[in-house]
């Protein structure tokens, strides 16, 4: 083999050309012995012309099930409405399938142009040599190579056994971005009709032959075991077959500790669980866990000396001195639920020399992890096929639902789907975490902010799981504007240790901080009598600016595109043309993921102080947008989702449990209340960064924002409505 050997031959499968590229392009080339071939498959064209492109990564709603294969098929040089789209199952040999931190286009944008650049560049020699000219004499057009002299076309259907037996090419011309004609452009999802009409398999939809189904019994307290339990009841229901211990493994985020309740189909399943009896085990201390209880320790913490400091500039204390004005707030952010429209559900087949898996999940590579975990048997004989994901929002990047499946399915020798109630699905989740912080901020007496300091405690997921990450990692980010442009600044940390389980939830760590940063932003402006708008932008300074940001989306953020999007937004709405009569705006920006967002919030007060959202007004840079329709939908959604959890999110905590056990107590946002959203796409050639989160932590602050405009009353501490909620605060509707 030469250094050429990651470059794999294309090769007849199936009457079709299938093709693979180079492993390190793929990010695999680093587990790979350098000594062999790496077959992989993300395109076919068959002989009768069809065009077919694997989608890699697992689609939990964000589109990357279409945007992904547009990439490939732009470079392919293919007209869309001419491919079909399959959803690849689980293999190593398409690098990393994942599902989170908004980096699936980032992370396979170069790989996936070099695939379909090089199967075009293949059939272009294959062409060349039918008609025996040079290859620089044929041009691909729309499925066809042309003879740029004689006029004359073949499909590539024609041309695939040629090209068949071609090496692929170690080097290809991509594309100018001002030809593209599918990248940039607005196209449906792929599964849309199936999805509307009721057709697509979702993981909760999958059926396998002699499939037994399992309910689950969890303690209903958080970080309880099993003492003793009696399933003779249970077992007395017709078409139940077993009640079945599931041990907990020793990392909380893998499995805890339940009882399965195993029957022929769910219905039987979930009536035979109320029939156990179960005597659970916990220590008294367990009990004593409460929302004021965890807020009480935080403050406890936040006066203390025992704190961790993660940026400190200029000298904070004198900052703070008599000679300027010093404006203190303390914000509040609760524990958040996923509550992804499909429940947590998976189906494992365990055989004696095989495992075979389906389901909704953001990491299937884990899935083949967890199942050589359990089973011993080699992940080369472990199968995990994708389905459609029911909503992800961080939760499924946990894959205890499915170790549960695996374990029971080993256990009983047949394939087991488990199924999480919407009960288990609110009150065993993995939560957002609750965090607390408190804030100073001093103004000099040009109405500059002259100090900074901020000091949080939040029950860190890391810390939860005992992870080798800091306990701060995606609680707070050091680098997070408005850190680097405020000369005396100071950042510290206090996690608090809970029983109540937490894990990431829709941009993680951003979704609370940039709700507070923002919020006390905003303060700070109307103390120094300046516009929202224009102190921020005073704040970034004219002089255009790369600043270090050491954290996901880094290592860098360019100041110049902060500011874009935010004078953006104020063109969109007309800012400083003045608010129209009875509506009140509130506005907040960030930088996330590698993407820069500026959003508006508008809102109107009607005479019972109820507040009604009118509009949304968000910009957006993200570079380069690879679906516009499918870039729009996920801003959409992520606005939609950060109001819901703004105005209703929270779960409280009491005696050691989830308070609420379905969405009578845990509300969410209603079409009713979804308003107007008017987005701006930043046009931009710049490499395609993260999009699927960005628009979600900057609405909540916008919101607040503009209450405090309306009503003169800032809310500081979330949700705005709901279990916490102050009859002096206004609703929202």
């Amino acid at each position: 083999m030469n250094r050429r050997s990651f470059l794999v031959k294309a090769q007849i499968l199936g009457g079709g050309l299938v093709l693979g590229w180079p492993a390190d392009l793929l990010g695999v080339s680093e587990r790979i012995p350098s000594q062999s071939f790496v077959p992989n498959g993300f395109l076919q064209i068959t002989t009768d012309n069809e065009v077919i492109i694997y989608a890699k990564n697992p689609e939990i709603g964000q589109g990357v099930k279409t945007a992904l294969p547009m990439i490939v098929a732009e470079e392919l040089e293919v007209s869309w409405e001419d491919v079909t789209v399959r959803q690849a199952d689980y293999n190593r040999m398409l690098g990393s399938q994942f599902a989170g931190g908004s980096t699936a286009i980032k992370t396979n944008f170069e790989a996936l142009r070099q695939a379909g650049a090089s199967a075009r560049m293949m059939l272009l020699q294959a062409a060349a040599f039918l008609w025996n000219c040079d290859v620089e004499e044929c041009e691909a057009v729309e499925g066809t190579v042309r003879n740029k002299a004689s006029g004359a076309v073949r499909q590539y259907g024609e041309l695939v056994q040629r090209a068949s037996s071609l090496d692929v090419p170690e080097e290809v011309t991509l594309k100018s971005p001002r030809d593209f004609k599918i990248i940039g452009s607005a196209q449906r999802t792929v599964d849309c009709k199936e999805i509307v009409t009721g057709k697509a398999t979702y993981g909760i939809d999958n059926r396998q032959a002699g499939m037994l189904r399992a309910a689950l019994i969890k303690c209903p307290v958080f970080g309880g075991t099993i003492e003793s339990f009696s399933g003779e009841k249970a077992k007395e229901i017709s078409g139940v077959i077993d009640v079945v211990v599931i041990p907990p493994m020793e990392n909380p985020t893998r499995r805890m500790a339940s009882i399965a309740v195993v029957a022929i189909d769910t219905w039987t399943a979930i009536k035979a669980s109320k029939l156990v009896e179960i005597q659970w085990d916990f220590d008294a201390s367990h009990l004593s866990e409460s929302v004021d209880t965890i807020r009480f320790r935080m403050q406890t913490q936040l006066g203390g000396e025992d704190l961790t400091t993660l940026r400190s500039d200029g000298n904070v204390s004198e900052a703070f001195s008599d000679r300027y004005q010093v404006i203190e707030a303390e914000y509040e952010v609760p524990f958040l639920c996923h509550v992804a429209m499909e429940p947590m559900n998976y189906i494992a087949d365990v055989r004696a020399d095989r495992v075979e898996c389906w389901g909704p999940t953001q990491v299937p590579g884990a899935m083949v992890h967890y199942a050589n975990l359990i089973t011993g048997i080699p992940r080369e004989q472990i199968e995990v096929h994708q389905t459609r994901v029911g909503g992800g929002f961080g939760r499924r990047l946990l894959a205890d639902y499915a170790t549960e499946a695996i374990f029971l399915s080993q256990h009983l020798k047949q394939p087991v789907q488990i199924i999480w109630s919407r009960e288990e699905d609110l009150q065993h989740d993995y939560y957002r975490p609750m965090g607390l912080y408190k804030l100073r901020g001093s103004i000099d007496h040009r109405g500059d902010i002259h100090g900074w300091e901020i000091k949080a405690s939040t029950t860190s997921r890391y810390l939860f799981r005992s992870d080798d990450s800091p306990p701060h990692t995606t609680e707070l980010f050091p680098d997070s504007f408005p850190a680097g442009f405020i000369a005396n600044f100071s950042m510290q940390y206090a996690p608090i240790t809970t029983h109540v389980p937490t894990g990431a939830w829709r941009g993680p760590g951003h979704n609370a901080i940039c709700f507070v940063d923002q919020s006390f932003l905003d303060e700070l402006a109307v103390v120094a009598g300046s516009d929202p708008i224009d102190h921020r932008l005073r704040i970034l300074g004219e002089t255009d600016r790369e600043m270090p940001y050491d954290d996901h989306g880094g290592p860098t953020y360019l100041t110049a595109r902060l500011k874009n999007v935010i004078r953006r937004v104020s063109d969109l709405c007309d800012w400083h043309q003045g608010t129209p009569e009875g509506k009140y705006r509130g506005f907040a920006a960030h930088f996330m993921f590698g993407a820069y967002v500026a959003e508006v919030v508008e809102i109107s007060m009607r005479e019972d102080r109820d507040i009604h959202i009118e509009n949304v007004y968000v910009s957006v840079d993200c570079g380069m947008v690879i679906n516009r329709m499918g870039a729009e939908a996920q801003i959409e959604g992520g606005i939609i989702d950060g109001l819901g959890a703004t105005i209703y999110g929270g779960m409280s905590i009491e005696q050691g449990a989830a308070a609420f056990s379905n969405f009578h107590q845990y509300q969410m946002i209603r079409m009713s209340s979804v308003p107007r959203v008017v987005i701006d796409l930043v046009d931009s050639n710049a490499s395609p960064e993260g999009l699927g989160e960005i628009s979600l932590p900057p609405v909540g602050a916008a919101l607040c924002n503009a209450i405090y405009r309306a009503t003169g009353q800032r809310i500081r501490k979330l949700p705005i409505v709901g279990y916490n909620r102050d009859p002096m605060r206004p609703g929202i509707s």
